[in-house]
C-alpha cells in the first residue's frame, strides 16, 4: 500500500532532484567525503520507518548539518531546500515539481549512454524506487487532497520559520504527520518484540515512551494497548496486564483478525475471540495463575473447536504443556473440566509426555516450526529432569545398564533437539527471505531427525501469524524459531552441568550470549550470566563469579530476573556456609525461600533448591534434627513431583546429615543408596560426592577401613580433579590424605612423604580460595604433623604460622 505523501516526502524530493542534478550538485558539493556523506543521509531518510510521526523541517535541516563534515555545505544545502519549497506558492506549483521529478529517472539500459545522461536515478535503485513512489502517490491523490497538501507544505514551512527565529509556533498552525497505519503496526510489533528482548537493559520509562508518545499523537491506534500489555507483564504488574490485554481485545474487534487455520472459506474475524483466550492464558501462566490460565485455554479451545481453528489449538496446546511442566500436581486441579484433576505425580507426569508428543505431531502436521521447536526442547528436558531411575525390582535384576543408558540417552537427547533447533533455524531464516513453494500434496512430512534440509524447510511453508494480529507469515515463526534457538543452548548448559563436564556447560552458555544476545529475552540472557557465574566460582572461587555478576549488572541494569538474583543470593549464601556464618547464611536461605513462587505454580526446581540451601544452614548450625526432618520431607515431595535428580541429591544430604551427628552407621544406607542412583543414573561429579561421604563414614568406624577408603578415593580422583568444583575437590584431597594417614607409620611417610602432602597442600589450597577457613586450616594442621614426624622442621613451622593465620582469619570472619 502506498504512503500519502506529507510535506516531508516533499523536502526529501527536493534533496533527491539536487543530489542527482550533476550541475547543480558540483556548485553545492565540493569534496568526495561530502558527496559520500549526503548520500549516506539520503538513503538513510528515505529508508527511516524507526519513528512514529515524520520529522519537522526544522528537525530534518538539522540532522542535515549533523550529517555533513563541512558546515558551509550543510547551510548551502539548507538553504537550496528552503528557497526550493519557498518557490512553491501554488497547488499548480507541486504537479510541474513531480513532474520534473518523474524526469530524472532512467533504466539500465539507457544509464549505459553516460554521454546522454547528465545525471539521475535508476528506476531499480532505492532513490528511484522513492522517486517513484512519491510521484504515483502524487498523482493519485485528489483535487482536494493536492490543495491540503499545498496547505500542509505553507504551514510545514512556517513552522520552521518560526522556529529559526526563535518563536514559538502558533498553536493548530501544523498538525505533527503520523506514519501510514501498516508502518505503525510494523514499528508497534518491534516494540512489543523489544520488550522482551531489552526490558533489562533499559529502563521502564525508556521501553513505555513509545506507547506514550503515540498514545498522545493517536488515540485511535489499539495496539497501542497490546504494547502497554506486553511491558507490564516483563514488568511483573498483572493489574496493568490485564487492563491492556482487555482494552486491546475490546477496541480491536473487527479491526483486525488472522486467517484461521481450519476449513477454507471461515470467516475472517472468528479468530479474533481464541487469539484473545490464548493470550490471556499465557498471562495468567506466566504470573502464576494455573486455575486461570487453565478457564481461558479451555475456553480457548471450546472456540477453536467450533470454528475448526487448527492453528489456535495447536497452540493451546503448547501453553498447556508449559503450565503442565512448570507447576506442581497439587496445583493442577482442572485440566479440560471442572474438578477433572490430575493430583497424581504419576498421572501427571505421563499426561504431560502425552501432550508433549501430540503438540509436536500436530506442529509438523500444521507447518509450525516454532511450535515444534518448542515440543521437541520440552521432551529433550523431560527427558532429562524424569528419566525414570531403577526401582528396587530393577536393581535386583541386574538392569543397572539399561538405566545408565536412559540418562546417557537423556542427555544426548537434549545435544540432538539442539542440533535439530539450529537446522530449523537456519531454515528459518531462507524461509523469511524467500517463499518458499508449497510442498507435494502426496508427500507426508517426515521426522527432523532422519531428514535432509529441504524437508526441514518445508516445515516453512504457509505459516501462519503467531497469536493472531501481533504479526504474520514466515517471518514471525523465523524470530520465534530463533529464540528457541538460543535457549537451547541454555538447556545444553543444564545438560552439560549434570553430566559433570562443567567446560562445555561454560561453552553452551556462552554461545548463547555471543550468538543470540540481540534476539534472546532479557530472562534468557540473565540465566546464561547466572550460569556462568555459577561455573566462575566453581572454577576460581568467588572473586571470579563476583567479576561475571558485575557485568551482567552492567548489560542488565535493570533486570529483575529470578534466576539472577537466586545465582546471587545463592553464592552469598555459599560464601557464608565455607566461612561459618551462621547467621548470614540462614539470612540468605530464607531470602531465597522468599523469592521462590510459595505455590510452586512457576517453577518447581527453583524452589527445591531454595529449601536444599535453607537444609543445609541448618546443617551448618548444628541443628540436626530440624535438618533431619526438612530433608526428609523435602525428599518426599521430590520423589511425588517426579525431580529426580534433586531426590538423589537430597538422599546424599541426609546422609551427610546424620554423619554430621555421629551416627556414621544410620548415614551408610542413604549415602549407598545415593552412590547406586547416582551411578546407575551416569551423575558422575554427585556419585564422587557420596563416595567421599563414604570414605569418611569408612574412616569413622576405624582406621582398618582406610586402604578401602584410599581405594574408592583413587578411583573417583581422574573425574573429580578433570570436572569436579573447587569445593569437591578440595573434600576429597583431604579426605584421601586422611585415608593415607589412617594406618600410616613413621618409616611409611619417611620414605614417601609427597604422597600424603600433596593432597594435604591441594586441599589447603582449594579451602582457601573457597574462604573455608576451618578447613584450611585443618588440612595445614595435618602437613605440620606429617613434617613434624619426618624432621622437616622449617615446613612443619611454615604450615605452623599458615594455621594460626588461618584461625584468626575464621574467628575475625575475614577473607585471607
Amino acid at each position: 500500500m502506498l504512503d500519502v505523501i506529507k510535506p516531508h516526502h516533499v523536502s526529501l524530493c527536493v534533496l533527491l532532484r539536487a543530489f542527482l542534478d550533476s550541475e547543480v550538485l558540483q556548485g553545492l558539493v565540493t569534496s568526495d567525503e561530502n558527496y559520500q556523506k549526503l548520500r549516506d543521509f539520503l538513503l538513510q531518510e528515505i529508508r527511516a520507518k524507526s519513528s512514529i510521526k515524520y520529522p519537522s523541517l526544522s528537525e530534518l535541516l538539522a540532522k542535515l548539518q549533523d550529517a555533513l563534515p563541512s558546515k558551509d555545505v550543510g547551510d548551502q544545502i539548507s538553504s537550496l531546500l528552503m528557497e526550493q519549497l519557498g518557490g512553491v506558492q501554488y497547488p499548480d506549483d507541486l504537479v510541474t515539481f513531480f513532474s520534473d521529478m518523474s524526469q530524472l529517472m532512467h533504466s539500465h539500459s539507457q544509464a549505459l549512454d553516460e554521454d546522454a545522461l547528465k545525471g539521475g536515478a535508476d528506476i531499480s535503485s532505492a532513490m528511484g524506487f522513492y522517486i517513484r513512489h512519491c510521484c504515483v502517490s502524487f498523482h493519485m491523490l485528489a483535487f482536494e487532497a493536492a490543495c491540503g497538501l499545498f496547505d500542509d507544505l505553507q504551514a510545514y514551512k512556517e513552522v520552521c520559520m518560526y522556529e529559526q527565529q526563535g518563536f514559538q509556533p502558533p498553536p493548530g498552525l501544523y498538525k505533527t504527520a503520523l506514519r501510514n497505519q501498516a508502518a505503525l503496526d510494523a514499528l508497534l510489533n518491534q516494540q512489543v518484540a523489544r520488550q522482551e528482548t531489552q526490558s533489562g537493559s533499559e529502563s521502564a520509562a525508556e521501553l513505555i515512551a513509545p506507547a506514550d508518545e503515540l498514545t498522545d499523537l493517536a488515540a485511535h491506534v489499539t495496539k497501542v494497548d497490546l504494547l502497554r500489555h506486553s511491558h507490564a507483564v516483563c514488568q511483573s504488574d498483572f493489574l496493568a496486564a490485564v487492563d491492556s490485554l482487555y482494552k486491546y481485545f475490546d477496541y480491536s474487534t473487527g479491526q483486525t483478525a488472522r486467517p484461521p487455520g481450519g476449513a477454507a472459506g471461515a470467516e475472517p474475524s472468528k479468530g479474533h475471540l481464541q487469539d484473545a483466550l490464548l493470550t490471556l492464558g499465557s498471562a495468567h501462566a506466566h504470573f502464576g495463575h494455573v486455575q486461570e490460565a487453565l478457564l481461558a485455554l479451555n475456553e480457548a479451545v471450546r472456540i477453536a473447536q467450533q470454528h475448526n481453528d487448527n492453528v489456535a489449538l495447536a497452540h493451546a496446546l503448547s501453553a498447556l504443556c508449559h503450565i503442565l511442566a512448570t507447576a506442581s500436581p497439587t496445583a493442577v486441579t482442572q485440566l479440560t473440566e471442572p474438578g477433572a484433576g490430575l493430583t497424581d505425580p504419576t498421572a501427571h507426569l505421563s499426561q504431560l509426555l502425552k501432550i508433549l508428543k501430540r503438540c509436536e505431531k500436530r506442529a509438523q502436521d500444521l507447518h509450525l516450526p516454532h511450535l515444534f521447536v518448542f515440543a521437541r526442547l520440552a521432551l529433550a528436558q523431560f527427558a532429562l529432569e524424569h528419566q525414570t531411575g531403577p526401582s528396587n525390582q530393577q536393581l535386583a535384576k541386574g538392569s543397572q545398564a539399561a538405566a545408565s543408558q536412559g540418562r546417557r540417552s537423556a542427555v544426548l537427547g537434549v545435544s540432538q533437539a539442539v542440533q535439530d533447533t539450529a537446522r530449523l533455524h537456519q531454515a528459518a531464516k531462507l524461509a523469511a527471505a524467500v517463499a518458499l513453494p508449497p510442498p507435494p500434496a502426496a508427500s507426508a512430512p517426515g521426522m527432523v531427525g532422519n531428514v535432509g534440509r529441504a524437508s526441514v524447510a518445508d516445515l516453512f511453508t504457509a505459516t501462519p501469524p503467531v497469536f493472531g494480529p501481533t504479526s504474520a507469515g514466515s517471518a514471525s515463526s523465523a524470530d520465534a524459531v530463533e529464540k528457541l534457538a538460543g535457549s537451547s543452548h541454555l538447556l545444553q548448559a543444564g545438560a552439560w552441568k549434570l553430566a559433570g563436564n562443567r567446560s562445555l556447560s561454560q561453552a553452551s552458555s556462552l554461545t548463547h550470549l555471543a550468538c543470540f544476545a540481540d534476539s534472546a529475552t532479557a530472562d534468557d540472557r540473565a540465566l546464561a550470566y547466572a550460569q556462568l557465574a555459577q561455573v566462575a566460582m566453581s572454577k576460581k572461587g568467588y572473586k571470579a563469579a563476583a567479576e561475571v555478576l558485575a557485568l551482567a549488572d552492567k548489560q542488565l541494569p535493570y533486570s529483575n530476573s529470578p534466576a539472577l538474583q537466586a545465582a546471587r543470593l545463592g553464592l552469598a549464601h555459599s560464601r557464608a556456609l565455607h566461612r561459618g556464618d551462621v547467621q548470614h547464611a540462614a539470612l540468605f536461605a530464607s531470602q531465597l525461600v522468599g523469592l521462590a513462587d510459595p505455590t510452586g505454580s512457576v517453577s518447581r526446581t527453583f524452589r527445591t533448591d531454595a529449601q536444599q540451601a535453607h537444609v543445609r544452614t541448618l546443617l551448618v548450625a548444628g541443628r540436626y534434627e530440624e535438618a533431619a526432618e526438612a530433608a526428609r520431607e523435602l525428599f518426599e515431595s521430590c520423589t511425588e513431583a517426579g525431580l529426580q535428580v534433586q531426590a538423589v541429591e537430597l538422599l546424599l544430604l541426609l546422609g551427610q546429615i546424620h554423619e554430621a551427628a555421629g551416627a556414621p552407621l544410620a548415614a551408610l544406607p542413604y549415602v549407598l543408596s545415593c552412590l547406586l542412583h547416582s551411578t546407575v543414573l551416569h551423575m558422575d561429579l554427585l556419585a564422587a560426592d557420596a563416595t567421599c561421604s563414604l570414605s569418611r563414614i569408612w574412616l569413622a568406624m576405624g582406621p582398618s577401613h582406610g586402604p578401602q577408603a584410599v581405594q574408592q578415593l583413587r578411583f573417583v580422583l581422574p573425574t573429580v580433579l578433570g570436572n569436579a568444583d573447587t569445593d569437591l575437590q578440595a573434600r576429597v584431597q583431604l579426605v584421601l590424605a586422611q585415608a593415607l594417614l589412617a594406618d600410616a607409620t613413621p618409616a611409611h611417610l619417611k620414605a614417601d612423604p609427597e604422597e600424603v602432602l600433596q593432597p594435604l597442600q591441594a586441599a589447603a589450597a582449594g579451602f582457601a580460595a573457597l574462604e573455608d577457613f576451618h578447613k584450611a586450616a585443618e588440612a595445614q594442621h595435618l602437613i605440620a604433623l606429617v613434617c613434624h614426624a619426618i624432621n622437616n622442621t622449617s615446613r612443619r613451622n611454615a604450615a605452623a604460622g599458615e594455621f594460626h593465620k588461618l584461625t584468626w582469619h575464621a574467628r575475625q570472619g575475614q577473607a585471607c
